[in-house]
């Protein structure tokens, strides 16, 4: 039972100190930031792109119906 648990320490502490695949690791935490904050973006920008077109069309659509002013250039 003894050497079991130094054999568990002993790989904890090799663990802790290897930093073999630490760069992997790190490129997929932000490889996962990056798509995270992306998705989030776009997920908000699509609506608001409506709203603006939206808000645009009634506006030209308004001042289509308009008619001129008499004796206006």
């Amino acid at each position: 039972m003894v050497t079991r648990r130094r054999g568990v320490l002993d790989l904890l502490g090799r663990l802790v100190v290897d930093d073999a695949g630490q760069d992997l690791i790190e490129y997929a935490l932000l490889t996962g930031f990056f798509g995270l904050g992306g998705f989030v973006l776009f997920s908000q920008l699509g609506p608001r792109m409506g709203a603006a077109y939206a808000g645009w069309v009634d506006a030209v659509s308004l001042a289509s119906t308009e008619t001129p002013a008499p004796g206006a250039p």
